[in-house]
């Protein structure tokens, strides 16, 4: 029971970084954009798979998403874009860490 909190409680923080971190930066963004959860999801998805796999390969692949999923827009511009999405991705790959450690520690306690 405890490894489904666990699990359910990763899940949870990943998204829900990914998704806080998107939408401080749709507001602050001019003109705003509304990120998605769905975006915030498969960021998520990526960037734990792809740190579990590729080590690095999670934020890379994260950002590869967020840039896939900003070229559908007219104001598209590839610096600022790639720039965030890195941003983002370290920000909550660190965040997901951590917390990995942390809850591990805290359910083996």
């Amino acid at each position: 029971m405890e490894l489904v909190l666990y699990l359910i409680t990763l899940v949870l923080i990943s998204v829900g970084s990914f998704w806080i971190l998107g939408f401080l930066y749709g507001i602050f963004r001019k003109p705003r954009i509304f990120f998605p959860f769905s975006l915030a999801a498969k960021m998520a998805i990526t960037a734990v798979l792809g740190a579990y796999f590729y080590m690095i390969g999670g934020i890379i692949l994260s950002t590869l998403v967020f840039n896939v999923e900003m070229k559908k827009r007219d104001d598209y511009r590839l610096w600022p874009t790639v720039i965030i999405g890195v941003l983002i991705s370290i920000l909550c790959t660190v965040l997901i860490y951590f917390s990995v450690i942390h809850l591990a520690w805290a359910m083996l306690e």
